[in-house]
């Protein structure tokens, strides 16, 4: 299975991008976590979204191709303010249009991150809500929300338990995907 992994922060020592590669270790070599860049992607409009393509930013074609050549979506997300960032939502705004050809429709998502005390569980809510939305397949156990603190030193994941849930969460996805692509 071709998985496409989303980081919800673009900072540079994003530690759920750090989460993303962590996964690639864990999902190799029976199945393959590519992570798309989603930095370079400009604020939705309409004005230059154009349905055949012409005008669309180069950034924002990249992005729905690898979704639809995705069987599968990792989101890693942080949590700024009790929600998602900015950054990420208007990623899949953009990977929801044009009307009627969204590269989300019908699309298995995992959906993990974290961060301070909460382990970013609120953004995780507020973004399977979206998700959902999109007329994605959200996956909903295991739950991956993470206390970096915890379970990262100096940008490592130390934690077994941690790549134990990531693991577990491989696992579901591999077994969700094949259940809604199989209906």
């Amino acid at each position: 299975m071709h998985m496409l992994g989303i980081a919800g922060s673009i900072r540079g020592a994003s530690l759920n991008r750090q989460l993303l590669v962590e996964l690639q270790q864990i999902v190799t070599p029976a199945h393959t976590l590519e992570i798309a860049e989603i930095a370079d992607i400009p604020h939705y409009n309409t004005d230059i979204d154009d349905p055949n393509g012409i005008i669309t930013p180069a950034s924002v074609l990249r992005l729905r191709q690898q979704i639809h050549q995705a069987d599968a979506l990792v989101i890693a997300t942080p949590e700024y303010n009790h929600g998602i960032p900015g950054v990420l939502k208007n990623a899949l705004d953009w990977a929801s249009r044009p009307f009627g050809k969204s590269a989300l429709i019908g699309k298995p998502v995992a959906v993990i991150g974290g961060g301070g005390a909460s382990g970013g569980i609120r953004a995780q809510m507020q973004l399977r809500q979206v998700l959902n939305g999109s007329g994605m397949h959200v996956l909903t156990r295991p739950e991956v929300a993470l206390r970096f603190a915890d379970v990262f030193k100096d940008g490592q994941l130390v934690d077994n338990g941690a790549r134990d849930t990531l693991q577990r969460m491989v696992d579901a996805l591999v077994v969700w995907q094949r259940k809604v692509t199989s209906t």
